[in-house]
């Protein structure tokens, strides 16, 4: 199923498929998509102490399961990773899964000709950026991220700042579109997971 509805919607979009279709983001049209993780409450699993501590999201609230999923401007879901422990930071999850955002971002020949002006274009200049939320501050050391400013301590964003936030969110809503669809049109995404921890990444990449 991963492979008939995702792998091969990944395969076919490009950034000039996006461009030709009208579907670049608004704000940072550089940006090949949106990246952003989801959390689903399970029981809490049986076992040593450690055991249920991993799967354990303080954030939420909850044991766990962590999933990320890259999402195009047109909406399409490009990348779903494997099931992460509920205590995992977005950022490792991401690093587990940066060999498919290094190849997905590589600029063709096609995608040099267009013009970028956006962000981080200066340090990647040969890769498409993506979009991501707080959560995945100091990712673009590792690919072109383009993640908000975070509010220094002590301090205030400046009004730039403010509005350059906004502009992320904006484009990065079709995130959490596609989450909100899931779990309204799948009750097993919404639900809480009850079944095997084995099983978990068959039921929600299907």
């Amino acid at each position: 199923m991963q492979h008939k509805y995702i792998d091969n919607v990944a395969s076919k979009w490009t950034m000039e498929l996006l461009e030709t279709s009208g579907h670049r983001f608004k704000n940072f049209p550089a940006a090949m998509y949106a990246v952003d993780v989801t959390f689903q409450q399970t029981n809490a699993p049986a076992g040593s102490f450690a055991e249920k501590k991993l799967y354990f999201s303080k954030k939420h609230g909850h044991y766990g399961f962590k999933v990320e999923v890259s999402v195009l401007p047109s909406g399409h879901a490009i990348n779903v990773t494997s099931a992460a422990p509920g205590s995992i930071a977005d950022i490792p999850i991401c690093e587990s899964n940066i060999d498919f955002h290094v190849e997905k971002l590589e600029k063709t020949s096609h995608d040099e000709s267009m013009l970028d002006a956006d962000p981080l274009v200066t340090e990647y200049p040969t890769a498409c950026a993506l979009l991501a939320d707080k959560g995945y501050q100091g990712l673009h050391r590792r690919v072109r991220a383009i993640t908000p400013a975070k509010k220094p301590a002590g301090g205030m964003l400046s009004h730039p700042e403010l509005v350059r936030n906004d502009k992320i969110a904006s484009d990065r809503v079709i995130v959490e579109n596609v989450f909100g669809r899931l779990k309204t049109l799948w009750s097993i995404a919404s639900d809480k997971y009850a079944w095997k921890r084995e099983n978990y990444d068959m039921f929600f990449q299907a």
